[in-house]
């Protein structure tokens, strides 16, 4: 099965406002929130402590290691920068 899921902050970053108008088009597709939570919360801070990515970045590798899976496909503007938060998950990253 196939989940496809949107860390908050990348949409806060990418300005996505699912109660927009403009937004029409792109809530029809089945996009779940992965919100922030006390775990990933957590580990984002770490990757941020760590890494230095930016605060989406960071959410994006929290949910990608929070993941029950590791067939986990991120599509991206920075592959290097999605492989470097996913780790030690391995990530097939997308650019986009």
């Amino acid at each position: 099965m196939v989940h496809t899921v949107v860390p908050t902050a990348v949409r806060v970053e990418a300005g996505w406002d699912r109660s927009a108008g403009n937004a029409v088009a792109i809530n029809r597709f089945r996009v779940v929130d992965a919100v922030l939570y006390t775990t990933t919360a957590n580990v984002g801070a770490q990757i941020v402590g760590s890494t230095g990515a930016s605060v989406a970045d960071a959410h994006v590798g929290a949910t990608v290691r929070s993941r029950p899976t590791d067939d986990v496909v991120v599509l991206t503007s920075d592959p290097d920068d999605m492989v470097r938060v996913s780790v030690p998950k391995t990530i097939v990253a997308i650019r986009i």
